[in-house]
């Protein structure tokens, strides 16, 4: 059924917030104060309704610069692309809702009010389109371009280009959809890196299985395309099930620190390892965690290293830092850049080695969590027992972020701060980093 609805809010989620009667609307493309037609089916409960137009907009909406963005229809069935959620909101009113996201989230999972903490406005993002190093896409056979999926659907979006992506990565996404199909390489997914600073990518190609045919026309495929420096051939399975990765020319890449001032550092990346995709919000967040944690002259205890993200600046501050991560290709590319001095690595689960290194006795002026999104189960006891004076927490999920926070409180120390940084501009995505001090 065809309903008018004033939106009121955004959801959560990313979408319009309306109501029909007593019943919660919820309609993608929409601002607040939007009056809009949606189609939205019959019932009781809360429903996700389809914008089918937008009869008088609210005072934050913006024309979107992107073709593929907005609902589809007869006359544009070019769009629906999912990489995008908020093209249609002015930047601020992003912010702002992610601020109040994030409140209420801390609220309500954490149980921490409004107030009983200070939290900063969210630090934007320098780039609001074209930040992306790095992105997933899949392969349309039929168009032999890499692809979106639409929203909620496994229907590929033809994209004429991508908005979000460097320049140089979307070159290169351009360039590899027909070398894959004139390979005869058929991935279901499809990981590409790029390194402004040495103009080349690499990419990271799942399939559900690889064989030596397989590898044999990567190597053909890499040898092609010379902006391509590498690839990884992943196959699928889950721990002991699931074979190495099969490694053809150098996908190793070199990513500036900061980027723009190379001398600042660099850092090695390959797009098979988690690394943040908006590079220069990164060092914005990377700049917020090292100046809460305030590590000079400490020993510092870095849990979920990673590749080495936050470990180089904190190195260049603390008297030392044990840092833990699983071993891994992650793990290897660390120790490359920062092994030696006055960092240790230690290859194992965060938790247990925490724990172990807790019990030996050893004592940390300072700890940084920086955990996956599922966050950390068990952080609250582990800092019982480091007894640090402060740590610093990131997360990439609310949700987590909050539950976890809530766990620390019973142990003996307060959210001393919370800092939100914009990582993914056009989407309801919030990075959070949080002071967390002993009482």
């Amino acid at each position: 059924m065809r309903l008018d609805l004033h939106i009121l809010d955004l959801a959560p989620g990313g979408e319009g917030a309306a109501r029909d009667g007593d019943r919660p609307v919820f309609v993608p493309y929409t601002a607040p104060g939007d009056r809009v037609e949606a189609e939205v089916a019959p019932g009781d409960g809360a429903a996700h309704g389809a914008l089918l137009r937008v009869r008088t907009a609210g005072p934050g909406r913006v024309e979107a610069p992107c073709p593929h963005f907005g609902p589809v229809t007869e006359e544009a069935p070019e769009r629906g692309c999912g990489g995008c959620e908020w093209l249609h909101l002015q930047y601020d009113l992003q912010l702002r809702q992610k601020a109040r996201s994030l409140a209420e989230t801390l609220r309500r999972i954490g149980g921490l009010a409004p107030g009983s903490y200070p939290m900063r406005s969210v630090v934007p993002s320098p780039g609001r389109l074209r930040y992306r190093s790095r992105a997933k896409f899949h392969l349309d056979r039929a168009s032999q371009r890499l692809v979106f999926f639409r929203r909620r659907s496994h229907e590929p979006v033809p994209l004429r280009e991508c908005l979000l992506v460097e320049p140089g990565l979307e070159a290169l996404r351009q360039a590899l959809g027909p070398a894959l199909a004139r390979v005869r390489l058929f991935p279901r997914e499809v990981a590409i890196e790029w390194s402004g600073h040495q103009a080349r990518g690499a990419a990271l190609l799942r399939f559900p299985e690889v064989g030596e045919g397989a590898r044999r026309r990567a190597e053909e495929l890499v040898a092609g395309l010379p902006e391509l420096a590498g690839a990884i051939l992943e196959a699928d399975g889950d721990g002991r099930t699931k074979p190495p990765p099969v490694v053809v020319g150098d996908p190793v890449l070199l990513q500036e620190r900061v980027p723009g001032e190379p001398s600042r550092g660099l850092s090695r990346s390959r797009p098979d390892v988690f690394q943040q995709a908006n590079r220069s919000a990164n060092a914005r967040l990377v700049e917020v965690a090292v100046e809460l944690l305030r590590p000079d002259g400490q020993d510092v205890l870095e849990l979920f290293c990673g590749a080495g993200n936050f470990t180089g600046p904190i190195a260049a501050r603390a008297r030392s830092v044990a840092a833990v991560e699983a071993q891994g290709p992650a793990l290897d590319l660390a120790r490359a850049d920062l092994g030696g001095g006055r960092v240790r690595f230690y290859a194992g689960d965060a938790l247990v080695l925490g724990g172990a290194l807790a019990r030996e006795g050893r004592r940390f002026g300072a700890v940084l969590l920086d955990p996956p999104r599922e966050g950390m189960k068990g952080l609250g006891p582990l800092l019982r027992d480091l007894a640090a004076p402060r740590a610093v927490y990131v997360s990439c999920d609310p949700a987590t972020f909050a539950r976890d926070l809530k766990a620390v409180a019973g142990v003996g120390y307060r959210v001393a701060e919370v800092v939100p940084v914009d990582m993914f501009p056009q989407t309801h995505h919030l990075e959070s980093a949080a002071l967390l001090e002993r009482a």
